[in-house]
């Protein structure tokens, strides 16, 4: 046997390992402000550079707000096709088929509470890393 058909032997018994990918993206946003309650604030778009056919395995977070969060406050992690809630300003989520890789993403922020916001809901910076294969 000549080392070309061992070769291609080889890269026929392994197709699906020369094909995986698997990586990492980060990305951050500046925030907003929300002065009244049942407002919502969308954060500006994080634009992503994940490979078209990538699956989301886990997402990490940190938003950073001027002042402590409202009670009430809710926060979603969005794609074009799906939202997944958000439990805290920090923190790593497996996603599994829960959020699609398909970008942009982008923070969505509502208080559920009635009336002016003392202080107001000022946020930062939005920060999203997204691990895929």
């Amino acid at each position: 046997m000549n080392l070309r058909a061992l070769i291609t032997g080889l890269t026929l018994c392994f197709p699906l390992a020369a094909a995986a990918v698997s990586g990492s993206w980060s990305g951050d946003s500046a925030g907003g402000r929300v002065s009244v309650g049942n407002q919502t604030l969308t954060s500006r778009p994080l634009n992503t550079t994940l490979p078209p056919a990538a699956t989301l395995s886990r997402i990490s977070w940190r938003i950073s707000l001027l002042s402590a969060p409202p009670p009430g406050l809710q926060i979603k992690l969005c794609s074009q096709e799906k939202c997944i809630r958000l439990d805290s300003l920090s923190g790593q989520k497996s996603v599994g088929s829960s959020l699609t890789a398909r970008g942009p993403f982008y923070f969505v922020y509502t208080v559920e509470s009635q009336g002016q916001l003392l202080p107001p809901l000022n946020v930062v910076k939005n920060q999203l890393t997204i691990n895929y294969y």
